[in-house]
């Protein structure tokens, strides 16, 4: 009996060792796929972060660029009012100055017929 009960415990040992192997194997393969899908997934994650960001700089560029030609355009557009601005101011003066040369040419006497000065010394 005692080779008996030897040979049970080298059997029951064996089959332990046995079952423990192949559920080392199946955690080992079960949890191996569920590490790789969890990287995988990790993976695309941090793919779209970069996407994400990539995007978010661009745009915040262009913003800046779109802000920049912003102020182009209202410098322009002011640039442009002050200058219609001193266009109309110049024109009020040259109406002004022609009335001013019209009432001189009128107050002035007449020249004789020849179209020359009177020579004349006047007493």
């Amino acid at each position: 009996m005692d080779m008996h009960a030897g040979l049970i415990v080298a059997a029951w040992t064996i089959g332990l060792l046995a079952a423990s192997a192949a559920t080392l194997l199946a955690c080992r393969w079960w949890y191996g796929r569920k590490l790789t899908a969890a990287a995988h997934r990790l993976h695309k994650s941090d793919k779209g972060r970069l996407f994400s960001q990539q995007q978010t700089l661009q745009a915040r560029k262009q913003v800046e660029q779109l802000k920049a030609e912003l102020a182009a355009h209202r410098k322009a557009a002011v640039d442009t009012a002050a200058a219609r601005q001193r266009t109309q101011e110049l024109e009020t003066a040259l109406v002004a100055a022609e009335r001013s040369v019209r009432i001189d040419i009128a107050a002035r006497p007449a020249l004789a017929p020849s179209g020359f000065a009177d020579t004349q010394i006047l007493s």
